[in-house]
């Protein structure tokens, strides 16, 4: 498969993509990658010291960044949440030249009242990119399936699915299915919890 080459404008920000292998971060990956102002030189993990991932495995998040010919950079994050992830993104700039970063970022979770990246990219000053911010969720799992980027569910949770969605790829009929559940409470992208992705091609 031959990589798509970027088309770089005068001044492109060196770009790292927050990432955790899924659909969300593929998706701003392929957008950042076609946005001209911006030069994505490599992948990000934010994670703590003894990382197990089930539902975005560490190998396979390296496999994914050899794949792209990508570095994937590592930010550990203690017990100091704010304050380390503030310093990861300074030691990206200081280290490796990141002015910005990308994440696949949907909407607010929780109780947070603003983007989690975007403040701490504030305080770091480093600038934070989120081309999925509040987009609709059809539209961009519809861009991910015809882009041919092949994805599977690797964590789903109750009521909405249950362990036969486990390895299963994200096809027209699986989106099919999850647009049924919608009147449920269903949120498209997953940004309540309610599965998780990993993208293999």
């Amino acid at each position: 498969m031959t990589r798509e080459a970027q088309a770089l404008g005068e001044g492109a920000k060196k770009t790292a993509i927050s990432w955790t292998g899924g659909k969300d971060c593929n998706l701003a990956m392929l957008l950042a990658w076609r946005n001209p102002a911006l030069d994505v030189a490599a992948l990000v993990v934010f994670r703590p010291e003894a990382a197990n991932f089930r539902a975005h495995p560490l190998p396979v998040m390296q496999a994914q960044a050899a794949s792209l010919g990508l570095p994937l950079h590592h930010v550990i994050i203690g017990s100091d949440y704010k304050a380390d992830y503030v310093s990861g993104l300074r030691n990206l700039r200081a280290e490796h030249g990141i002015e910005t970063v990308v994440t696949g970022d949907m909407d607010l979770v929780g109780t947070m009242k603003r983007n989690w990246m975007e403040e701490c990219g504030e305080e770091a000053g480093t600038g934070v990119w989120l081309p999925l911010w509040q987009s609709d969720r059809l539209k961009n799992l519809e861009q991910i399936l015809t882009e041919g980027i092949s994805v599977v569910y690797s964590c789903v949770k109750t009521p909405h699915f249950d362990q036969s969605w486990i390895g299963r790829p994200l096809d027209r009929a699986a989106l099919a299915e999850m647009q049924a559940k919608v009147e449920g409470g269903l949120d498209l992208g997953g940004e309540k919890g309610e599965y998780h992705t990993m993208a293999l091609g």
